[in-house]
């Protein structure tokens, strides 16, 4: 199989804006996470509207939960998240109601019983409706 991609110095495509979602949901169940208390930033970034930003995590060991909380804590602002699993399934998007609270965070729990595929999962982070440029952690 050959893949061409062109690309002008004004528009660069990602590899993975590319990817083809597997059908199905690979095991996999999404609800609304429960994080508490102080969460560690993994990714410290700003976004403005329009823009997309991809942003990471690696999963070296067996695990059958991963948590991704999104939080950028102004609600008057809209973010948008998509995620992709290293095995080829996307999910979403989401945005900040998606958890079932409109706070500025989209905070949930994604599980597997047969395990979470271990390799980079990706998030793709979209600025949907920001009003200056906007701070988050993911």
């Amino acid at each position: 199989m050959v893949v061409l991609l062109l690309c002008t110095a004004s528009a660069v495509v990602s590899a993975k804006e590319l990817s083809v979602s597997l059908p199905g949901n690979g095991g996999y169940t999404i609800t609304p996470g429960h994080s508490t208390g102080i969460i560690p930033l993994t990714v410290y970034n700003s976004i403005t509207q329009g823009q997309t930003n991809w942003e990471s995590k690696s999963v070296s060991s067996y695990i059958t939960t991963l948590n991704v909380n999104l939080n950028w804590g102004n609600p008057s602002n809209s973010l948008q998240l998509t995620i992709y699993s290293p095995d080829g399934y996307v999910f979403g998007p989401y945005y900040d109601s998606s958890d079932g609270v409109t706070d500025g965070r989209i905070d949930l729990t994604i599980q597997n019983s047969n395990g979470i595929a271990e390799g980079t999962w990706s998030y793709k982070v979209y600025g949907y409706s920001v009003s200056g440029t906007q701070t988050y952690s993911i």
